[in-house]
């Protein structure tokens, strides 16, 4: 009996920003930043809330699924629309997911990796207390981002990278099936502050603390190195645990950070650029909501088949990463 990714989901908003429009805002052109990054435009929320990217991602994945099977919701995100309640709360009530157990986590761009992670071994060892059954038959994992809120859009260094989307992925217990074959998540601390976003809090007249700006900071070489180290260890160890080669994967879907980390991967591992899934052109880094979207482009391409082993890798801030095989 494994774990399915069962179904999946894609939202993105209606506003695309093409690099041109940066020129305006930046001292950058759009050959630079193709040069550097991959990336061409990217989706920027002007009126859909996070909310509304998670509900419509999810209404996909869970397609004609009775909405009351569903034990268990686990959304990723670093750009909740509320503190209280969570994105899981509210996604729930907006779903009328009647028995679903509903929580956030954040794991930055890691985040939908790690909620497949939960998912699974809460699926396969636990029960969900608030559910009508005494285990989890079904679970539904959300990533969804709206950067653009914590962007500097003055500054060329980040401005460039990141958009708004979510995804979403449908699992289910088959006893029929493999599902899942092996994960691996691993943090790593962040010494040197490399990848921060600070929470701005209101004045007290009590409190001493230091004024922090909530803002996204990055230092891209040293996040960089990072990455490419990173992706080869969990992938790595991802494979050890499957007993499998990285000859052995049909399609590897990464986060879309960087096509330059993507590409390193392919050739660290000796695989043809061709088994990874590529959609950073189009949407930039979207967080924890970029490996379910690329999830999603893969599978409506038709590129991913029954029976295909896929491996999804995640990095980011933390700093953490993760990797995940499962046979579709």
């Amino acid at each position: 009996m494994g774990v399915i990714i069962k179904e999946v989901g894609k939202a993105l908003p209606r506003r695309v920003v093409h690099n041109t429009e940066l020129e305006k805002l930046i001292d950058t052109n759009n050959e630079w930043i193709m040069e550097r990054t991959g990336i061409e435009e990217r989706r920027v929320a002007e009126e859909e809330k996070a909310l509304d990217l998670a509900a419509a991602a999810a209404r996909e994945a869970l397609g004609d699924t009775d909405y009351d099977t569903i034990d268990l919701l686990i959304v990723a995100t670093v750009t909740p629309d509320m503190l209280v309640p969570s994105m899981g709360a509210l996604l729930k009530k907006e779903l009328k997911l009647a028995n679903a157990v509903a929580f956030d986590i954040n794991t930055a761009c890691s985040g939908f990796l790690y909620g497949l992670w939960m998912a699974e071994a809460l699926m396969k060892n636990g029960a969900a207390e608030g559910s009508h059954t005494n285990h989890i038959g079904r679970a539904l994992v959300v990533g969804v981002e709206r950067l653009s809120r914590i962007v500097d859009w003055t500054d060329r260094g980040t401005s460039i990278l990141f958009g708004d989307g979510a995804g979403a992925a449908l699992l289910e217990m088959d006893d029929k099936k493999d599902g899942i074959l092996s994960s691996f998540m691993k943090n790593y601390d962040d010494e040197g502050d490399v990848l921060t976003c600070g929470m701005e809090y209101l004045k007290n007249p009590f409190a001493k603390d230091e004024d922090v700006k909530q803002c996204l900071r990055m230092h891209g070489t040293k996040v960089f190195k990072f990455a490419v180290n990173a992706v080869g260890e969990v992938m790595d160890e991802a494979l050890k645990r499957a007993g499998l080669t990285p000859d052995d994967i049909d399609h590897y879907i990464p986060h879309q950070a960087n096509m330059r980390i993507i590409t390193s991967a392919a050739q660290r591992f000796k695989q043809p650029l061709e088994k990874f899934q590529v959609s950073i052109n189009g949407t930039g880094n979207v967080s924890a909501a970029s490996v379910p979207m690329a999830m999603h482009d893969c599978y409506r391409s038709g590129k991913i088949k029954e029976g295909d082993l896929v491996m999804l890798v995640g990095f980011g801030g933390g700093l953490s990463a993760g990797a995940l095989i499962y046979r579709a």
